[in-house]
């Protein structure tokens, strides 16, 4: 049976989202804190088709609540060693979906956590020289609407270098940066409903200057 697709060259209208937040901060001079709530309603990334007899029509499934909590931290402890990490958990839901198939289950590519953690170092004895680290882990997610598909969590490693000084009294920086020193094979994502690997180890190296 042939089916004539009735809206295949129609584009969506726009999507609309609603988001509301708040949060507080804390700023103590070398330490410091924020911590913030929001919720987001928008349209889910799912799509279905509602056929008849002789008719197919492609339309926009369902409505996506994301709601978390943030949390960021930043200080110094001892004089050359700075700290930055954060972390968000993330609880999301689909409802309206059609006939209510994937309702209260969890929205693509939405992971349930994500958590950062950063360091620099001065090194003693050699001044504009920092060598820094971090690491990114994120929750799993899922990659269909009825959470039947999904990803694991991953980890992620980068080191870094950068060595400042002057020519003719402008600020010269020198960097190199590792990223996924490990060279850990994943998936990064699932937003949209398409898959998205994680980059291999990779070398970068930098040069700025301020005028």
């Amino acid at each position: 049976m042939t089916l004539t697709v009735t809206n295949g060259a129609q584009a969506y209208a726009p999507a609309r989202s609603k988001q509301t937040e708040a949060g507080v901060k804390l700023d103590m001079g070398t330490y410091g804190a924020t911590l913030g709530v929001y919720r987001i309603e928008q349209p889910s990334d799912g799509y279905s088709i509602q056929t008849d007899a002789t008719t197919a029509t492609y339309v926009r499934e369902g409505q996506q609540i994301n709601q978390g909590v943030e949390l960021n931290v930043f200080g110094e402890p001892v004089s050359g060693l700075r700290l930055l990490g954060g972390v968000t958990v993330m609880k999301t839901e689909l409802k309206d979906t059609l006939n209510g198939a994937n309702d209260g289950n969890r929205a693509i590519g939405v992971p349930s956590f994500q958590l950062n953690a950063g360091v620099d170092w001065d090194v003693p004895g050699l001044q504009g020289a920092t060598l820094s680290g971090r690491m990114l882990r994120t929750g799993g997610q899922y990659a269909d609407a009825a959470n039947n598909l999904s990803l694991p969590a991953w980890n992620r490693f980068d080191l870094g270098a950068r060595y400042t000084f002057k020519v003719d009294q402008r600020d010269v920086t020198l960097g190199a940066n590792v990223e996924n020193v490990a060279n850990e094979k994943y998936w990064e994502s699932a937003l949209g409903g398409y898959l998205s690997q994680g980059e291999p180890r990779v070398a970068k190296l930098s040069a700025t200057i301020d005028f």
